[in-house]
């Protein structure tokens, strides 16, 4: 059976986008989505358990992400986990596991949103068309890498690594006739 690597999640943003552009003139923004659960504990009590979520875009689509979403937004994702690790100033080993956003669709009306796209603006694969969330170049810049000093960020995030564009996406490995059922 094939692999598949796919997160979707309905959820609202944590903060307004601020984009980024890499060495090699990739725009990137980086977003935390909050998704909400809402259930009855064992003693009959309602409860509300906040998820948040890092999410990444790339280029067209950080783009559109940061010209028409601000905090509070509700926006629609799909993406694929991805684990990055890097070194700190300090010479430690960390990691952050994200989503890397491939479609995504605006849920707030453009009133909302303070612009003048449609509702429900949907961008990336192909049933919709748009723009991809993932560089089209199928080669890696050399000079580039997760643990590669980070140039133009603020002061917070110095110790961040630069992300570099994610390798070229080209779709699933999913395969339906591997269903068991």
């Amino acid at each position: 059976m094939g692999n598949l690597n796919k997160v979707l999640l309905i959820g609202r943003l944590g903060q307004d986008p601020e984009k980024r552009v890499t060495p090699t003139g990739h725009s990137v923004v980086t977003l935390n989505i909050a998704t909400s659960e809402r259930f009855n504990d064992k003693g009959g009590n309602k409860q509300e358990r906040t998820e948040w979520h890092r999410v990444v875009f790339w280029d067209k689509s950080a783009d559109l992400i940061e010209q028409y979403l601000k905090k509070g937004s509700q926006l629609y994702v799909e993406g694929a986990l991805q684990t990055r690790e890097w070194q700190d100033k300090d010479g430690n080993k960390r990691y952050s596991t994200e989503i890397v956003a491939r479609n995504f669709q605006f849920l707030d009306s453009p009133q909302q949103r303070g612009s003048g796209q449609g509702s429900g603006q949907a961008y990336g694969g192909a049933p919709q068309g748009g723009y991809g969330g993932q560089p089209q170049n199928t080669q890696k810049p050399a000079a580039q890498g997760y643990g590669a000093p980070q140039g133009g960020g603020s002061a917070q995030n110095n110790n961040s690594p630069d992300y570099g564009p994610p390798p070229s996406y080209q779709g699933d490995d999913f395969i339906e006739d591997d269903i068991p059922f």
